[in-house]
């Protein structure tokens, strides 16, 4: 794991240095760069290493291919690149698989290999002898990578920060994004908040032509076709078989791995796993103590003395969680809407002290189906849409402010026709009609226009509704949110985060089981817990989900409300040219009352605000 960061110009000035710095916390072991001259462009390639695989100067980077043609600088890791090592001829200076990467390409060129690789990672590749320079992100987006053209010159980077130090970004948040992060709580890619400043979709491949300047982008990856023929048992079995090969691929390290382990079965399964290839992982846990229902310190517990691993639990209070957020906010550099980004801070600097490597049980629910709105596209194609519906909708809109916010945007998916529509009002921060009263605009910035190419990527399928929002949900809302924070929050403590069950092999097996075998009406990831039986006690398998949630509801009416009014609602805030005071005021109010719980939306405003804060304004 570690940060890449490159710059392309005719000239560029002395500021190398404090971009490639910026980057440290991505990489304490080293850092190393070069420049070179390619059709009348400076191209500068840095890095910055957190060593996991070869931990010798073998693995320094940027890394040149032996023949001189290709030079590469890499974040991530390939776990299957040994096997691909063994289709290639001549000898290696190490075994890093920066190295094997860098030489396949040079045998067989960037989109040849592309398809070849089981990994997270996000890298580019200069062709000295074609003159293109190729930036690349992995199926999911696990590792994420920026970029922008600007003033003549081309700049990526792993994190804003580096880009920042460029002196090529203006600083100014970008209106459009906006109207995105309030409709979704985050902001897909290909933007960012940072005007200027784009994300490379997952999946994708951008090819820069040096000599013209110019950039043309494009998916790498082909939707998944294959369907899987047999029972659900036949099913559960195979799954056990493939997510044992996973776990077993990214225990690929020359470093101390363990788990991050939550109350749930997702995690479980991924410490089980590895115990059954022979290794004893310890785990780590936080929480906030008795009398908190969203603490999961005495369920993770539990699974680890039935799994009969070690573990280390970490207690904190409201005031350690709120003295951190502005570490936070400019760690992951955009805002985003869930709460679980606090407690994950104090996680990995907990696992950090033993470990350099976690396993996490991240990237479950887009692919096992384990949200509400997969259950309402259920009962909606039990129930053609028809006048009961529209009846539905107007009645949510009547006594919508009376209706849980999750039930009031499930109503309002039911009737719409379009599927690109209902995905997004599924988990909508602000309707319509808040976004007109916040912004003065209803419009939902080019959420609707993302949504609707990620469709289209699915046409070649014969995808029910809900699996085409299943798929889109794990290549969408997945890579620019909770994998996208996961990414900033254990690499601002220099620890690499791994995510099993979204091994690429392992997806395309889940993604080929039949819809029923993953969600069914009031039932979820069902293959997946069938299997999970074999390794946890049913009490454990069939426990309520928690979702690493924190109390914010009770906290920002209580010991936090001081602070965030202080935040969200001080005349003269950056962020209030862009919202209105007195709708912020008049939903701050509606929540702190208990008239509704605005719990979700609050959060959200409160993160933009306190990032226009500690970032934009900065």
């Amino acid at each position: 794991m570690c940060g890449i960061v490159g710059v392309v110009s005719q000239f560029f000035g002395d500021k190398r240095a404090a971009s490639l710095s910026s980057l440290a916390h991505r990489g304490p072991d080293g850092q190393g760069e070069q420049v070179v001259s390619v059709a009348n462009q400076q191209v500068w390639l840095a890095h910055t290493r957190l060593a996991i695989l070869d931990l010798s100067p073998a693995g320094h980077q940027p890394m040149w291919s032996r023949d001189g043609r290709w030079l590469v600088t890499f974040n991530g890791e390939i776990y299957n690149h040994a096997e691909l090592r063994k289709t290639l001829q001549g000898s290696f200076r190490g075994h890093s698989d920066t190295e094997t990467l860098v030489e396949l390409i040079a045998d067989r060129g960037v989109e040849a290999v592309l398809p070849l690789l089981n990994g997270m990672f996000a890298f580019a590749a200069l062709d000295t002898k074609e003159e293109k320079l190729y930036l690349v992100r992995d199926p999911f987006g696990i590792k994420p990578l920026y970029y922008l053209q600007e003033k003549g010159a081309f700049a990526f980077a792993s994190e804003v920060r580096a880009l920042r130090k460029t002196g090529l970004v203006d600083g100014l948040p970008d209106a459009n994004a906006l109207q995105q992060f309030l409709t979704l709580r985050y902001v897909p890619s290909p933007d960012s908040l940072w005007q200027g400043v784009n994300r490379l979709k997952p999946g994708h491949v951008l090819c820069l032509d040096l000599p013209s300047m110019k950039a043309s982008e494009h998916h790498f990856v082909a939707p998944v076709s294959d369907q899987f023929i047999g029972s659900l048992d036949d099913a559960a079995s195979a799954y056990q078989i493939q997510l044992k090969e996973a776990v077993g691929r990214q225990l690929l390290s020359d470093v101390p791995v363990g788990v991050l382990l939550s109350g749930g079965i997702d995690s479980a399964l991924v410490a089980a796993m590895a115990k059954d290839t022979g290794r004893d992982l310890p785990c780590f846990t936080v929480g906030f103590g008795n009398g908190h229902s969203e603490c999961e310190i005495s369920d993770a517990e539990e699974t680890a003395r039935v799994l009969g691993l070690p573990i280390a639990s970490v207690i904190v209070t409201p005031e350690e969680l709120l003295n951190s957020l502005p570490d936070i906010v400019r760690s992951v550099e955009e805002p985003l809407g869930t709460t679980s980004i606090m407690p994950m801070w104090h996680l990995v600097q907990r696992a950090r002290q033993d470990v350099t490597v976690v396993l996490t049980g991240q990237g479950t629910d887009e692919p096992w189906g384990g949200y509400r709105r997969y259950q309402v596209e259920m009962v909606r194609r039990m129930m053609p849409v028809g006048s009961f519906w529209r009846l539905m909708k107007g009645m949510g809109g009547i006594v919508g402010s009376r209706l849980p916010d999750v039930l009031e945007r499930g109503l309002r998916t039911l009737p719409e026709h379009n599927l690109a529509v209902r995905a997004i009002e599924a988990c909508t921060l602000f309707s319509t009609k808040e976004r007109m009263l916040l912004t003065g605009t209803s419009c939902n910035g080019a959420a609707l226009g993302v949504m609707n190419e990620w469709m289209s990527w699915l046409d070649a399928t014969e995808c029910e509704p809900a699996e085409r929002m299943m798929r889109v949900d794990a290549r969408m809302n997945l890579a620019d949110d909770l994998l996208l924070y996961g990414d900033k929050i254990s690499m601002a403590s220099s620890l690499e985060a791994r995510v099993p069950m979204l091994d690429i092999e392992l997806v395309k097996f889940v993604e080929s089981l039949p819809l029923s075998y993953r969600v069914r009406l009031q039932r979820s990831k069902v293959a997946h817990k069938l299997m999970a039986e074999r390794y946890l006690p049913s009490s454990i398998v069939h426990r309520k989900k928690r979702g690493f949630q924190v109390p914010f509801g009770d906290w920002s009416r209580g010991p936090w409300r001081e602070y965030i009014e202080d935040v969200l609602l001080s005349p003269g805030a950056p962020h209030l040219a862009y919202l209105d005071r007195n709708v912020l005021l008049a939903l701050w109010n509606e929540h702190v009352t208990n008239r509704r719980d605005r719990s979700r939306q609050m959060f959200a405003l409160f993160m933009l605000a306190l990032w226009w804060r500690e970032t934009v304004a900065a």
